[in-house]
């Protein structure tokens, strides 16, 4: 055999050993950035207010993927009235080591929620995920589209089918586009679910405007509430474009739009079209539930709807202003500051 023999048999095979030395050199170098990077930033803050902590890392996923498995995850982040915290007993995410900056993660086992109360309580939602992913796309150095999906999750608290959130960067206009969905959620009697247990579905589409407000959040750099804050002053607004609620026997369905006010509680008005209330305001009436605006959303609602006539659909303004929230004119609550 001549040279020329020898190199159009063994050149191709030596190119393909150089092109995987090259790959596992590559995975390996991105794969150690990662676990260096995650080492470093272990018990300490990863943006401002935000602090990540984990018990144990594993990395995997050669050639092609970067496959990261924390166990013990603890997030904490600033919250309007102290620390909410976030804890997974399993947590992954994975990356490909080509192509677009996006991100998959996953949770599994026991989940907890806590947060404070305004007046110093601490509350606490734990909770058993069927399934919990959620995955992040990211452009220039900050996130422009984030999706969370949540199955069966089991809770004695409050419990649901199916969760999702949907958060993307509008391509068109300065704005943030959110979208939240619901599926059979049941809620535990004990924390007085306004219009009973069962929230068979629950839908919002929304838009957050001006979105240029919340870069800083989305690259990393700004604590959210500030980011809250210069969206108000921005004239910011919550242009919700259709909410539907189907709760008990109550069929809800509207739009409107929200802000803050100065003093950070939510201010604005929901326009509501309500269907199949009738049959809620006659039990109301029969077991003498009706007692007038000031205690709670459900009172005043039925305190509003026990004056109406007919059997077709009722239409009532779900108004937030000056600290209170009301339904029509009753007033049903006070509100708290959003951060």
């Amino acid at each position: 055999m001549n040279y020329s023999h020898r190199f159009f048999l063994y050149g191709p095979v030596g190119l393909f050993a150089i092109l995987m030395l090259g790959v596992i050199g590559y995975w390996f170098v991105l794969s150690g950035a990662v676990s260096h990077k995650l080492d470093a930033i272990n018990g300490h803050e990863i943006a401002p207010g935000i602090k990540i902590g984990f018990t144990h890392k594993t990395m995997s996923g050669f050639p092609f993927r970067i496959d990261t498995q924390l166990e013990g995850l603890r997030v904490e982040l600033p919250g309007a009235h102290g620390p909410v915290v976030w804890t997974a007993e399993h947590f992954a995410f994975h990356s490909l080591t080509y192509g677009r900056t996006q991100y998959i993660f996953e949770a599994a086992g026991q989940q907890m929620i806590t947060w404070h109360r305004e007046s110093g309580g601490l509350r606490t939602y734990r909770f058993l995920p069927g399934l919990l992913r959620a995955s992040a796309i990211a452009s220039g150095g900050e996130l422009s589209r984030f999706d969370l999906e949540l199955m069966d999750a089991a809770s004695p608290d409050v419990a649901a089918a199916q969760m999702q959130f949907h958060l993307r960067k509008n391509p068109k206009i300065d704005g943030l586009d959110l979208y939240v969905s619901a599926d059979d959620v049941h809620i535990a009697p004990d924390l007085d679910p306004a219009f009973g247990p069962d929230i068979k579905s629950f839908k919002l589409d929304a838009m957050l405007s001006p979105g240029t407000s919340f870069d800083g959040v989305l690259a990393g750099h700004t604590d959210w509430r500030a980011a809250m804050e210069s969206w108000r002053t921005r004239h910011g607004g919550m242009l919700v474009n259709s909410i539907a609620v189907n709760w008990g026997k109550l069929d809800i369905a509207g739009k409107g739009a929200l802000t803050a006010d100065e003093l950070h509680r939510p201010m604005g008005t929901l326009r509501l079209r309500i269907d199949d209330w009738q049959p809620l305001v006659q039990q109301a009436q029969q077991r003498g539930w009706l007692k007038g605006g000031h205690d709670g959303l459900a009172a005043s609602f039925l305190a509003l709807a026990g004056n109406m006539q007919g059997s077709g659909p009722l239409t009532a303004t779900l108004g937030f202003k000056d600290g209170v929230m009301s339904v029509g004119s009753v007033p049903a609550d006070l509100l708290s500051p959003l951060y």
